[in-house]
């Protein structure tokens, strides 16, 4: 979200100062708020946290109103800076409407993604076979190439 505050900033041509670093700070809140809103929302599912990518994608539809109406009042809310003109709030306004804008997206996308990458992993530990390791107390993992791991239960 801060690079794409960066951007934001380069494409309507202000300088970088003070204020879009102040607004990259502030940023960042907002955009890790979208990503928490989509991640919790896939925890809370059980589907999802086993990996079905057809929960994943419903729970993500879900989260978009939430996400996206944290992103449409936070850039509209800018509005009147941008619309004031001169040379010191405007910066600061497109850095945190275009990064909180670019970061909706992220969260949208990424967040989901990345959460389909890790979860496989997980589902195969927790998939795998448990067997009893010879007369001990302690179930082992089997399946894993070959190699077996003593776990506690």
């Amino acid at each position: 979200s801060f690079g794409l505050g960066i951007f934001a900033i380069s494409i309507f041509g202000y300088p970088f100062g003070f204020n879009p670093i102040i607004g990259s700070v502030g940023l960042i809140g907002v955009a890790i708020n979208d990503s928490i809103v989509v991640l919790a929302a896939l925890k809370d599912d059980p589907e999802a946290r086993r990996g079905d990518r057809a929960a994943i994608r419903n729970i993500v539809m879900k989260s978009t109103r939430h996400v996206l109406t944290t992103t449409f009042t936070t850039m509209i809310g800018f509005v009147p800076l941008l619309l004031g003109g001169g040379q010191f709030w405007p910066p600061l306004a497109v850095v945190i409407a275009g990064g909180v804008g670019g970061a909706t997206v992220l969260a949208l996308y990424l967040i989901p993604s990345a959460y389909s990458l890790i979860n496989p992993h997980r589902r195969r530990l927790s998939g795998a076979a448990v067997t009893s390791a010879g007369g001990s107390d302690q179930p082992q993992i089997a399946g894993l190439g070959g190699i077996t791991n003593r776990v506690k239960i």
